[in-house]
């Protein structure tokens, strides 16, 4: 999974609509959106913000979980 997928996929865990999240992160619904469709990136502010949004590591925010599964 990409990390466009995995942020969508955290977001709507979280039952957050792309507005909301963008208020939360103080950016536009379209930066979300960007971020979501791998068209641009989290800044690493970003990143911490929305692992401590979603109570995950950052690992797990970026890698997803099946990066702690064992091979």
């Amino acid at each position: 999974m990409n990390l466009g997928e995995q942020l969508k996929d955290l977001r709507e865990q979280h039952n957050m609509s792309r507005e909301k999240l963008a208020q939360k992160m103080i950016v536009s619904r379209q930066t979300v959106f960007k971020w979501e469709k791998n068209k641009a990136y989290p800044t690493l502010d970003n990143l911490v913000k929305m692992s401590e949004l979603y109570e995950i590591t950052l690992d797990e925010l970026v890698k997803g979980e099946q990066a702690f599964s064992k091979s």
